[in-house]
């Protein structure tokens, strides 16, 4: 089983207009989706097959409504229930440019972060493989996540950890670190407090191998876009290329990458399958309307069509050694 973790869910709605008319009525037909990082890649490893339970923090009517909607897309869930009301987040797709309203979501109580504790380590032990995903909401601290990561590792479960900000910075500053790390070119240059574009990779390279907050992170994947992606796993270094596509939708490629991560972790695949797993849900996903969905026609053309190179070792081309 992958246990996937959001603990700032939200009604995910979309409303599409070819042109948006301000301080009129704008007519529209509404697209809900269980959202929150955790729950896109829920919704990937469902088509992929497997054993998926998410959990995380839901409140009020919004919250059950969340469950529904879960339910409709057959992820098994066990969350914690909280007093506040879960939050409902709005994308305004008109005239070829999306305007997103997002709300912060409710606070979280001391005693309702450690029910949910309690109900996580309990979830941790029966689990293979396990993702954090997103934002902390309200009145947790930022130091939660490292905490979830502990309680994973010491109980022998690889898990994957999809943040930013605060939260990561505590959980690459804690003693326990987590399997995978998958920040952006953007984060990680944020990180480093460097400006290193893809053609600077054996810098990049030389950077993350100089900074402590790395050592011992068994993955490091960082993502550029249509550029691909580099990862580093215990001393090998990879470059990851996706084939060229018609982007019809980017939002949740990152969560589908994550996911086709955990399930080839979890399958104990060896580096260039978690590559390419990865990569192909994370193209597939930018292929289909729906957000956190994957085009599995199209699996196997883009499944063999992204490339993984053994990368760049001290003097060595980043391109040589071809993987099989």
């Amino acid at each position: 089983m992958i246990l996937t973790v959001t603990m700032n869910p939200s009604i995910d709605t979309r409303y599409e207009v070819e042109h948006l008319v301000v301080d009129d009525v704008n007519r529209v037909t509404p697209q809900k989706t269980a959202g929150g990082k955790g729950l896109n890649v829920s919704r990937v490893l469902v088509q992929l097959g497997d054993d998926v339970v998410a959990t995380g923090l839901l409140g009020g009517h919004s919250g059950a409504y969340l469950g529904d909607l879960m339910d409709a897309d057959g992820i098994a869930h066990r969350f914690t229930p909280i007093a506040g009301e879960s939050r409902t987040c709005i994308a305004l797709l008109h005239d070829g440019n999306q305007t997103e309203l997002l709300e912060s979501g409710p606070t979280v109580s001391e005693e309702e972060l450690e029910a949910f504790l309690t109900n996580y380590a309990d979830l941790v032990q029966q689990a293979d493989c396990v993702t954090i995903s997103g934002s902390l909401p309200k009145g947790v601290s930022a130091d939660c996540y490292a905490g979830m990561v502990k309680t994973a590792v010491d109980a022998g479960k690889p898990v994957l950890l999809d943040t930013s900000g605060a939260a990561l910075d505590a959980a690459l500053a804690a003693p326990v670190k987590p399997t995978l790390v998958k920040p952006n070119l953007t984060e990680i240059n944020g990180l480093l407090g460097t400006s290193f574009t893809p053609d600077d990779l054996p810098a990049l390279q030389q950077a993350l191998e100089a900074d402590e907050r790395f050592a011992g992170i068994s993955w490091v994947v960082v993502t550029m876009g249509a550029a691909g992606a580099v990862a580093f796993h215990e001393g090998a270094r990879y470059r990851v290329v996706a084939p060229r596509i018609e982007c019809v939708n980017a939002t949740g490629s990152g969560d589908s990458t994550i996911a086709g991560f955990a399930h080839a972790i979890a399958a104990s695949a060896d580096d260039a399958e978690v590559l390419r797993c990865g990569n192909t849900c994370g193209t597939l996903n930018a292929m289909d309307p729906q957000t956190g969905h994957l085009v599995m026609d199209a699996w196997d053309e883009i499944y063999n069509a992204i490339e993984v190179t053994k990368a760049w070792h001290g003097g060595q081309s980043p391109m040589s050694g071809q993987l099989g």
